[in-house]
C-alpha cells in the first residue's frame, strides 16, 4: 500500500542516474552494477520515482496502448530487476 501523493519507489543515493535522449543509464558507484534503459523503461522509473505507484500505472496505460495486466506484469519485473541489483528502493510509508 502506498501513501497518497508519495511515490512507492526512489533511487538509492548511492546510484548516479542520467537520462540520455530519452534513455536512462542507472549506475550503483557501490556495487558497480550498471542498466541502461530504452525510453520505455526510462518513462517507467521516471514515472513510479515521481507517483504513487497506481498513478503512475494509470498514466501509463493511458499513454501507452497497452492491456493493464501486461503492463503490470512488465513494471513488476522491471521492478523486481532493478530492486535486485539495488538500483531501486521502496520508500516506507510515512
Amino acid at each position: 500500500m502506498t501513501t497518497p501523493g508519495r511515490p512507492a519507489f526512489d533511487i538509492p543515493a548511492q546510484v548516479l542516474y542520467r537520462e540520455v535522449d530519452g534513455q536512462m543509464v542507472l549506475l550503483d558507484l557501490s556495487s558497480e552494477q550498471y542498466f541502461g534503459l530504452d525510453e520505455v523503461g526510462a518513462d517507467i522509473v521516471t514515472r513510479i520515482t515521481r507517483r504513487p505507484f497506481d498513478e503512475a500505472l494509470s498514466s501509463l496505460t493511458a499513454d501507452y496502448e497497452v492491456e493493464p495486466a501486461t503492463l503490470q506484469r512488465d513494471v513488476d519485473e522491471l521492478v523486481d530487476s532493478l530492486l535486485g541489483a539495488g538500483l531501486l528502493e521502496r520508500v516506507p510509508p510515512a
